[in-house]
């Protein structure tokens, strides 16, 4: 599938298949300890507000990007370099005769990111990609909002979005809705929950409970802990005291096929892990040694689990999790890499959508809230997507199950969106 500028909403039903883009431009290098990146024209707008010549007396859409470049910690500086590559490969392919990209430092702070939307907006700013940290999209949001100038922003936290502010990201709660929805079709109706303690953990939490309350199901169980292994054991062999060693042999070959069928006898027939990486891999094998056996009750995932350590681990082979449409996001993998030598982040494709929405605002010549809010949505590197007035982001997801070679699709994302039940 060829990637190209989102195509989308309220004029096509589903997303038109764009021409090939035009070669990638070369790598561009920068500098994230500095105060502003290093940048070249044409693609952004100098630092003076003075335009490139060739774009001089043109009807441009000005898009303001904040991101932390100068943040202490280094690896937040280089996730706000891979969403600057991402954001100038979008427009380098699609966008850099309509559009000018300004980028801004907000330092990681509120502070910076007040100061930054106030700088942005100044030079004439329409609509903000970023910032990427909570606090500091919230203190965008607040300039922002007095002149009517819309937010989209990288952070995760749901909490603040609304009211001008749109989130790019890829929350929990949705990924959790998408694969609940999809086992309690199955037949599941007795979920249960692993995880950590913490904001994440009880994100996952509480929308594991509502969405199996939604769909007809309930939550049979949850532990949680804080801490490594000692304390994932503990967890795991007091979920495995509902009585799991009472289930006779036979029953499980039963569900040594490939069609999985919820367990009649049970205590609960799915069990959410919502941990990743290492992490996952040692919480994974406990569940079985406590006579939790994955071939009754299913394994069930967040995003943590699209890593390739996943893959890993045979206990978790079979598992299942909800992620972003995989034909779209290789795509964009395959852009990025060609054009940077190396992968993108995994939110980079946040910034590289952020700038095809401000090309196509660019070319309707300009970004209203109701614009933003097309119940039809929009198709970006990671699929289809759409914004909620609330600020949140709806995404069409697929479901995917671990294998050892690779994850297979068993529920395909979406192409469109119902704008009846929006």
């Amino acid at each position: 599938m060829t990637f190209g500028i989102l195509m989308l909403s309220a004029c096509a039903s589903t997303p038109a298949t764009p021409p090939p883009p035009p070669p990638p431009p070369p790598p561009v290098v920068v500098e994230p300890e500095v105060t502003e990146p290093v940048v070249t024209e044409p693609e952004i707008i100098r630092q003076n507000g003075v335009l490139p010549r060739h774009l001089e007396g043109r009807e441009l859409t000005r898009a303001a990007l904040l991101l932390p470049f100068s943040h202490p910690n280094s690896a937040a500086r280089a996730e706000a370099s891979n969403l600057l590559r991402a954001a100038e490969l979008a427009l380098f392919e699609h966008g850099s005769d309509t559009l000018v990209l300004m980028p801004k430092d907000t330092g990681g702070t509120a502070e910076g990111a007040r100061q930054a939307a106030q700088a942005a907006i100044d030079d004439g700013a329409v609509i903000i990609l970023g910032p990427l940290f909570g606090t500091a999209a919230t203190a965008a949001g607040d300039v922002a909002r007095r002149y009517g100038v819309p937010v989209m922003a990288f952070s995760t936290d749901t909490s603040i979005a609304g009211n001008g502010v749109y989130l790019l990201s890829l929350p929990p709660e949705q990924e959790v809705a998408r694969i609940t929805e999809y086992v309690a079709r199955l037949g599941v109706e007795r979920f249960a929950f692993i995880g950590p303690g913490g904001a994440y953990g009880s994100a996952v939490r509480n929308a594991l409970a509502d969405n199996a309350e939604l769909n007809g199901g309930y939550l049979a169980a949850e532990e949680t802990y804080v801490g490594g292994v000692e304390a994932m054991t503990s967890a795991a062999r007091r979920l495995a005291d509902l009585g799991f060693t009472s289930l006779e042999a036979d029953v499980a070959q039963e569900f040594r096929t490939s069609e999985w069928e919820p367990s009649a006898d049970a205590p609960f027939q799915a069990v959410m892990l919502p941990e990743g990486g290492t992490r996952l891999r040692t919480l994974g094998p406990l569940l079985p040694y406590h006579e939790i056996d994955p071939l009754i009750v299913r394994f069930l995932g967040t995003g943590l689990w699209n890593n390739e350590e996943t893959r890993r681990e045979p206990v978790l082979h079979g598992g299942w999790f909800a992620g972003p449409d995989a034909d779209a996001h290789a795509a964009f993998v395959s852009q990025y890499e060609s054009a940077f030598g190396e992968e993108p982040s995994r939110i980079a494709s946040h910034a590289y959508d952020g700038v095809l929405l401000s090309v196509f605002f660019a070319s309707q010549g300009e970004v209203t809230r109701e614009a933003l809010e097309d119940p039809e949505g929009f198709y970006g590197a990671d699929g289809l997507f759409r914004f909620r007035a609330n600020g949140r982001i709806e995404r069409g997801l697929a479901v995917y199950e671990v294998r050892r070679a690779a994850f297979r699709v068993i529920d395909p994302a979406p192409r469109r969106f119902d704008p009846d039940v929006f």
